[in-house]
């Protein structure tokens, strides 16, 4: 007879692969099992801490565990979550069966799905630790729009869109009311094109904005080829990119590309949903005379990662390209075709 704990186990794995299976292509619907219910965000105490010092009087401890390639792990520990704080410790492990497992001189960690269990030295002392699983999320996941904001996306269809050349959006509307880019470099020899940027075809100066997103595993990939997109209003982009256990830089998640990066890295593990919500100021002008530039306030997952920041140029990845003037029209909202499956739902803006 099945316990009650292991049928719990059972459905809860079902569920979770369920979640995640939604997509139209391998990067959704080929998921590693410890990538659906191992990796992630672990939350916990030190246990047989010393009489005095920082772990006694600090004593919650959180951890990442991240997919760095196929069967391969990265765990940081460190104080909190959700703040710029220094790294406890991180080491490299391995998947071995069901469990994540590393073994790097004075640390020993085991991940599996009752949690996160370990010790290592800490200030030349051994500490013992134990974390459950936990689920960040975004206090803004569902936000309904303001009255009198324009409905950019609800799942049903992309009446709002187009791609640049003005052709239908060739995306994937999913039946769990996102879409998920097409990109066109998936797809070079289709006729008539398949893929790319899409914009909206209402243009906006001033707005507040949400839109929710989430990146596939993608444990062959690395770097700028994991889970990349981008957000740009009037031409400034503020970066997608899977940046959960990064160390959240200029060309990473929350951060305004080639500009500013990110206060803090609030990037969520992959596979799960995330919000922006975004104040835009577009640049002032008066008659040609440009008086000032654009700024832009960035919420990853409701936590401030860009406040009231300047845009002193314009995104590109070469100089010559950041010395275009900034814009003085209204200009459509554009998501970018960056060829990894990035999928988004829920988007509204509302014009200030």
């Amino acid at each position: 007879m099945i316990s009650r704990t292991t049928l719990v186990v059972l459905i809860t794995a079902l569920l979770v692969s369920s979640a995640y299976s939604q997509g139209s292509g391998p990067e959704w619907t080929q998921i590693a099992k410890a990538d659906q219910v191992l990796m992630g965000d672990y939350q916990g105490k030190w246990l047989n801490t010393p009489t005095k010092g920082y772990l006694r009087s600090n004593p919650k401890v959180c951890a990442q565990v991240i997919n760095t390639g196929i069967g391969k792990y990265r765990i940081n520990l460190l104080p909190d979550h959700n703040r710029r704080a220094a790294l406890i410790y991180s080491g490299e492990a391995t998947l071995q069966g069901d469990t994540i497992v590393l073994e790097d001189g004075d640390w020993s960690i085991r991940v599996a799905e009752s949690g996160l269990t370990g010790s290592g030295k800490v200030g030349g002392q051994e500490a013992k630790f134990s974390l459950s699983r936990l689920r960040l999320g975004s206090p803004t996941l569902g936000a309904k729009p303001p009255k009198g904001s324009l409905i950019l996306f609800d799942g049903s269809n992309f009446d709002q869109w187009e791609h640049e050349d003005g052709r239908a959006v060739t995306w994937a509307l999913l039946e769990d009311g996102a879409m998920e880019v097409n990109s066109r470099f998936k797809n070079k020899s289709s006729t008539p094109p398949i893929g790319g940027d899409i914009y909206t075809k209402q243009s906006f100066k001033d707005l507040r904005f949400h839109m929710e997103f989430r990146y596939p595993v993608e444990p062959e990939q690395q770097g700028q080829l994991r889970g990349n997109s981008g957000l740009f209003f009037q031409g400034y982009e503020v970066q997608i990119l899977n940046s959960y256990g990064l160390d959240g830089l200029w060309n990473e998640l929350g951060a305004l590309y080639k500009l500013s990066p990110p206060k803090v890295n609030a990037a969520r593990p992959p596979l799960e949903w995330q919000t922006y919500d975004i104040i835009y100021r577009a640049p002032r002008y008066d008659g040609n005379q440009l008086k000032e530039n654009a700024r832009i306030t960035v919420s990853l997952n409701g936590i401030v990662v860009q406040r009231d920041e300047e845009l002193i140029h314009q995104t590109a990845n070469g100089q010559l390209g950041r010395n275009k003037p900034a814009p003085k029209e209204a200009m459509p909202i554009r998501l970018q075709d960056h060829i990894n499956r990035i999928q988004f739902r829920n988007i509204w803006a509302e014009e200030l």
